[in-house]
């Protein structure tokens, strides 16, 4: 196959090529691999009654092809005839002379694919690289027959399974016992599809907990294992009765409530306090005088506290 490649610089529009050809449709010129645009063919003519059209010539881009551009121009001479040869009318031998001479630049191109098909495939038969393949194929059928070996020793993986009955682990007076899937500590449980685990004589523990401080407002709290809280704070009044927010939700309004004054109350006649409108998540304190007064109680702190289980 008749081609020539270069690469563009920024500014040269024209690039020569010297195959011959028969007509512009001939000429395939292509830019980074892709059908390229905006440009003409100029070809060099191989006189009046030349055996071949053109001789050779140019392709001229309208604009220059950048410095990343790799521009190919290729001869494709379509297998198909060209003239027509009518049984009464004279044979012009220029005329002649072309069709045959196209038709042999047709073979010559399909001999040079031919060759270099072969070319490539003499590098694909080659000795060394085939037996690189067959090693290839050889160590992957290996893996695959190791694998289906450790899978068989598995058994039938579709009948496959695990039983745990009447399993129970006692250490240090706790026992822990696996049957259904129940998990029971202390009188509460907690069902996961059939294993059961119960454990007995353990003593219950904080698993969440916050400690007062000046930029919590020394709000705090313990949450336990069993779901017990423990949660309080210092909480104003600025005009009779404050909301208090929970930080901990509780699980109902059965809960236990503890409120005192703070350590510097404005009015020192308060010594006690009322709480309304209880919730899971807050309740209002109420200052009240000793005597039973109003509840106009003007400023001071309160300390409260309150224990219930939470959700």
């Amino acid at each position: 196959m008749q081609k020539v490649s270069y690469m563009g610089n920024g500014s040269t529009t024209e690039f020569y090529f010297n195959f011959p050809f028969f007509e512009n449709s001939n000429v395939v010129v292509t830019v980074n691999n892709e059908p390229a645009t905006g440009y003409y063919i100029v070809g060099t003519s191989g006189g009046m009654d030349a055996d071949i059209p053109y001789i050779g010539g140019k392709v001229v881009f309208e604009t220059a092809p950048t410095s990343i551009d790799s521009i190919t121009i290729a001869r494709q001479l379509p297998l198909e005839r060209i003239v027509d040869y009518q049984p009464l009318s004279k044979i012009d031998p220029t005329t002649l002379n072309q069709d045959l001479n196209y038709l042999m630049e047709v073979i010559k191109d399909r001999k040079d694919e031919l060759a270099d098909l072969t070319t490539k495939y003499t590098e694909i038969a080659d000795k060394e690289s085939t037996e690189i393949i067959l090693s290839r194929i050889t160590a992957i059928h290996e893996e695959i027959v190791d694998i289906d070996a450790k899978i068989r020793a598995l058994g039938d993986i579709g009948t496959l399974e695990q039983r745990v009955t009447d399993l129970t682990t006692t250490v240090g007076g706790h026992t822990t016992s696996i049957s259904a899937l129940d998990t029971t500590v202390d009188g509460h449980t907690t069902s996961i599809n059939g294993l059961d685990t119960r454990t007995t004589g353990m003593i219950d523990y904080v698993i969440e907990s916050q400690n007062p401080t000046p930029e919590n407002n020394y709000t705090w709290y313990r949450k336990y294992k069993s779901g017990w809280v423990e949660q309080g704070g210092k909480s104003t009044l600025p005009s009779g009765s404050c909301t208090v927010t929970f930080p901990i939700e509780m699980a109902n309004t059965q809960y236990n409530i503890s409120v005192a004054p703070g350590i510097v109350p404005v009015n020192t006649a308060v010594t006690c306090r009322k709480c309304t409108s209880k919730a899971t998540t807050s309740m209002i304190i109420f200052g009240t005088y000793a005597s039973g007064g109003g509840t106009d109680y003007d400023g001071g702190d309160v300390i409260w506290e309150i224990k219930g289980l939470a959700i």
